[in-house]
């Protein structure tokens, strides 16, 4: 999901904000082999619109993630993130949905409506490029971006019961748009309300200063979709966080009969 920023994590003056952009955070490039990767079989949610409180040290604000799949197969999910007036963020994830559910084709960080930091999955040569950085990494079987991540979680907990069950680990390879690719194991933590609702808790398990650190809560009434997500920066910087606002949400995932 976020990435790292050249400007040190911390705090900022408001005149500064839009240079924030709320993913300042820990992105390394790891290589684990293929065969090392679980591919899920994930029932992915219905076109959703989840509204959440956004905050990151002194800036708060609100957030949008809509996640459109669309008739023809393909889809789009996008983050918005703003405050004060001022847009944060912006990540866009385009690909297809396919029979290993989110196969993203490109992840951009945007600015102003313009790509300015994205991944390329090009799946016919089996590699993934970067606007920025030049070096290429593999195409892992399952890979997600910094922003597909939190649907295919959700879709793979509402098909596999089993990855729901206190100390289930979910493992998925996520990508970043600055050259990044890291393995993000998910250990079910057990039940832990959000906002009045019963949510499923899940950590990464990671204890690498370096490495993004990571926590979710999913609605499993809902589809498990994300109720609440905490990433943290780097060297311990103020983490984002996204939780759902109760009042303000609207278009979410409709409870499976």
């Amino acid at each position: 999901m976020p990435e790292p920023d050249s400007t040190p994590a911390g705090r900022v003056a408001p005149a500064a904000a839009p240079a924030l952009d709320a993913d300042a955070v820990a992105e390394t490039v790891a290589a684990p082999p293929a065969a090392d990767l679980p591919v899920y079989a994930p029932r992915l949610p219905q076109a959703a619109t989840w509204r959440y409180r956004m905050e990151r040290g002194p800036l708060s604000g609100q957030a949008t993630l809509n996640w459109s799949p669309q008739p023809d197969g393909r889809y789009e999910a996008r983050l918005e993130g703003r405050a004060g007036g001022l847009t944060l963020l912006e990540w866009v994830s385009q690909g297809v949905v396919d029979a290993s559910g989110a196969a993203p084709d490109r992840f951009a960080l945007r600015r102003r409506g313009r790509d300015r930091q994205a991944a390329n999955f090009q799946r016919d040569a089996g590699k993934i490029t970067f606007s920025g950085p030049t070096h290429e990494l593999p195409l892992w079987p399952g890979a997600q971006d910094r922003l597909s991540w939190l649907v295919q979680l959700a879709g793979v907990l509402e098909a596999e019961p089993a990855q729901r069950q206190a100390g289930a680990r979910t493992t998925l390879m996520v990508i970043g748009a600055r050259g990044g690719a890291e393995r993000w194991s998910f250990v079910v933590q057990g039940g832990e309300p959000i906002a009045g609702r019963p949510a499923l808790r899940l950590l990464r398990d990671t204890d690498r200063r370096h490495e993004t650190k990571v926590e979710v809560w999913l609605d499993p009434a809902q589809g498990y979709r994300p109720l609440r997500a905490v990433l943290a920066t780097i060297e311990g910087g103020p983490p984002l966080v996204l939780e759902v606002d109760a009042e303000a949400e609207a278009g979410a995932v409709p409870a499976r009969p």
